[in-house]
């Protein structure tokens, strides 16, 4: 694999996510409250096979994301 396709594989990959600091900031903007994000364990498993050897599962990860809006007044 060329880098040409290496670029291509990243920024496909990467394009549109975010930080976890970034991600839960935002969340808590928008209203929420008890934000969680929480990396799934086997994720760097599967994430590797996107393009091996690469290391990009050291950049991307699957998370669950857990918050809740509050109660109207």
């Amino acid at each position: 694999m060329g880098r040409k396709q290496d670029l291509a594989d990243y920024t496909g990959c990467m394009d549109g996510a975010s930080f976890i600091r970034d991600l839960e900031w935002a969340l808590k903007d928008a209203g929420f409250i008890d934000v969680r994000i929480t990396p799934k364990s086997g994720s760097k498993d599967f994430i590797k096979e996107w393009v091996p050897s690469s290391k990009i599962e050291d950049y991307v990860v699957s998370a669950n994301i857990e918050a809740r809006k509050p109660e109207a007044r």
